[in-house]
């Protein structure tokens, strides 16, 4: 037999909320849960597996709506493996576009940290900089 989990064990072990756990199953994107005799939700290891690819998949911006639609495809069986690989690989390409707006700023951020020890080098404002740099792209030609 196995091992048994409470809807609040679920909850530790994926970090979500009860209140999630049961919106996900109210909105149909969890299996069927089985439910005991007295109907409390009893969950599989495979269950909780599932509600961690869920939650990968909102972690990354993945909308209600696309979650639903992963889940039906994939109660439909194999046949939908093409379009439910599809899904998934558009979701890699947004995170993977996140994560280059993302580098864009720490080089940003970065440049900016750069200059302060060299401000102090050299005595000159941070403002005087910051105008420079906003208006022409550059750094004043002293740093």
């Amino acid at each position: 037999m196995n091992e048994e989990f409470t809807i609040g064990q679920v909850a530790e072990k994926t970090g979500l909320s009860i209140h999630t756990i049961r919106y996900y199953e109210k909105e149909g994107i969890l299996p069927i849960i089985k439910r005991n005799k007295s109907g409390t939700r009893i969950f599989e290891y495979e269950d909780i597996q599932w509600i961690n690819l869920l939650n990968c998949l909102r972690n990354t911006g993945m909308p209600i709506a696309q979650l639903k639609e992963y889940a039906d495809l994939t109660l439909e069986g194999d046949q939908t493996g093409e379009k439910r690989l599809e899904i998934l690989k558009k979701q890699k390409e947004k995170i993977e576009e996140q994560v280059n707006t993302l580098k864009s700023h720490i080089d940003l951020l970065n440049l900016q940290m750069e200059w302060y020890p060299r401000l102090k080098k050299v005595n000159i404002q941070f403002d005087h900089v910051m105008k420079t740099w906003l208006k022409d792209g550059k750094l004043p030609p002293e740093l």
